[in-house]
């Protein structure tokens, strides 16, 4: 498929998604900051940790159920997203003004769910608008970075206390009603009898992906070996991270470090360089890039393991959010790509921040004690561990080159996102000379050999250039969206094809009989 256009055309149209995603960043973390504040007040810092890593694994429940409820209940996810809404807004505020340290634990525990609720929908929709986009990983970048400098700024600007808290209120409540009218939008064009879904919005369900990969048992294998592969790295990453962040916050905790300010700049600038460097080449960066951050970031907590003193934490700390950007950054790209191959393809793209989270719920005890009690052993045993499962499960693909990347109408996948398994099985014939035409020689021979009206061949000429919305090309040609889906639904039908992107596809592949 031809280029739609520049990374600025494409960060533009999915400008929406990109803050509904940010503002998820920004409630998550300045949820999980002002839950270590409030439980720094009742229990000691190696417990708010812990406590911290149970309230974030809730948040799990939540990643699940918007999934279940998409494919299962779909008539539910109205009424359902209203209620958690409200339980969103009620559990802040109950985690803001609560004087007992049981009830700052429930509000931590129903103000996670929510907000994995809320996060799962800001994940898929991301994906559906950028998984088949040269810009992913900038745009995944992007929206990690909008999310932190709100919470930088917050903290710089704002007073400590009631002003701050205020903020995550409204960003909170801006977050649930920007969900709910995308839902909305999309709900109101859906029920167009006419409707299709657009290049630039296609939908992450849309059947010429998820289930036609899945028809053939090998690409299903590949597929599942995949997907396997990248939740393995992704749970052994977060091994790393979550251990330098359960001693990082312990830090904090006692106040011997501030994580609230200066350090997260750091994350800001980690995770757009990193956006930068993970689209280069067609991804193929991604593996050995987050594979040297992790590197350096198990060296950063052998730093506190080995430093009895206390004296290197701005070491740790600066190594740990320059990794951090990274990581985050990394299998949100990874899970939003593989996203569009799978079935249940709504579920996947949070994927990354499930495994991240329920990680960090089971490392955090250990690594807080291996900290605590100084084990040199422990770590060097630990660190082993992880040195040889990102090794195995990152760095076993860099021998392939990106420009072997499969093409599934018209999708690039680089072979760094699904493995090469899928090349040989599912790639699609090269165009045969389809350069020696001009766009306007080749044209002329598709509208003469499937019998396009004038009409017709007016707006097949505005949809395989522009990367305009259907509502725009409308616009730009003087008709109606329904006429033109009118227009669209003949042109598919003489064509044999049966969407406005396999279309698209068909023009450019096409080559004239003699």
């Amino acid at each position: 498929m031809r280029d739609m256009g520049d990374t600025t055309a494409y960060l533009r149209r999915g400008i929406r998604e990109i803050i509904c995603l940010a503002l998820f960043f920004f409630t998550f973390l300045a949820c999980e900051y002002l839950f270590d504040v409030r439980m720094a007040e009742f229990v000691s810092p190696n417990e708010v940790v812990i406590y911290e890593s149970l309230v974030i694994g809730a948040s799990v429940i939540g990643f699940f159920v918007r999934p279940i409820l998409y494919y299962r209940r779909p008539h539910a996810i109205e009424a359902t997203s209203d209620v958690t809404g409200v339980l969103l807004v009620a559990a802040l505020l109950l985690l803001i003004m609560a004087v007992q340290v049981e009830v700052v634990i429930a509000g931590g525990l129903v103000a996670c769910c929510a907000l994995g609720y809320c996060g799962s929908t800001a994940h898929a929709n991301f994906a559906r608008r950028f998984a088949r986009t040269p810009c992913l990983a900038r745009a995944a970048a992007l929206s990690y970075a909008m999310g932190v400098l709100v919470q930088v700024l917050n903290h710089m600007v704002m007073p400590a206390g009631i002003p701050q808290q205020a903020v995550l209120v409204v960003c909170a409540i801006a977050q649930v009603a920007s969900l709910h009218g995308a839902r909305r939008a999309k709900l109101r064009d859906e029920s167009d009898p006419s409707f299709e879904p657009s290049v630039a919005g296609l939908s992450v369900d849309a059947l010429e992906y998820g289930a036609k990969w899945h028809d053939d048992p090998e690409a299903k294998a590949a597929f599942r070996r995949t997907a396997a592969r990248l939740t393995v790295a992704t749970a052994y990453l977060s091994g790393v991270f979550a251990a330098l962040n359960a001693g990082l916050a312990t830090l904090h905790a006692t106040g011997a470090v501030d994580l609230g300010d200066w350090p997260r700049l750091l994350l800001v600038v980690s995770s757009l360089a990193a956006g930068v460097l993970f689209d280069l080449r067609g991804r193929s960066y991604m593996n050995i890039g987050m594979t040297c951050a992790a590197m350096l970031s198990t060296l950063s907590f052998f730093v506190l393991i080995v430093d009895g003193n206390g004296g290197n934490e701005l070491a740790a700390t600066i190594i740990f959010y320059l990794g951090s950007g990274f990581f985050v950054v990394f299998f949100t790209t990874k899970y939003a790509a593989v996203s569009l191959y799978a079935r249940w393809s709504y579920f996947w793209p949070c994927m990354g921040r499930v495994v991240n989270n329920v990680c960090s719920m089971f490392v955090t005890a250990p690594a807080v004690a291996i900290i605590s009690s100084q084990n040199v052993l422990a770590a060097v045993g630990a660190a082993l561990v992880m040195f040889v499962g990102i090794a195995i499960t990152l760095l076993g693909q860099l021998g392939q080159r990106a420009d072997d990347a499969a093409m599934r109408d018209g999708l690039p996948l680089a072979t760094d996102d699904l493995g090469g398994d899928l090349a040989p099985t599912c790639s699609d014939p090269e165009p045969v000379e389809a350069a020696e035409l001009t766009s306007d020689e080749r044209l002329d021979a598709f509208v003469a050999t499937f019998g396009l009206t004038e009409r017709e061949r007016d707006i097949l000429e505005v949809l395989v250039v522009s990367d305009q919305s259907v509502q725009d090309i409308a616009t730009t040609l003087f008709l109606s969206r329904s006429t033109l889906y009118r227009h669209i639904s003949s042109i598919n039908k003489k064509a044999g094809t049966a969407s406005r992107v396999a279309l698209i596809n068909f023009f450019w592949s096409w080559t004239p009989k003699d």
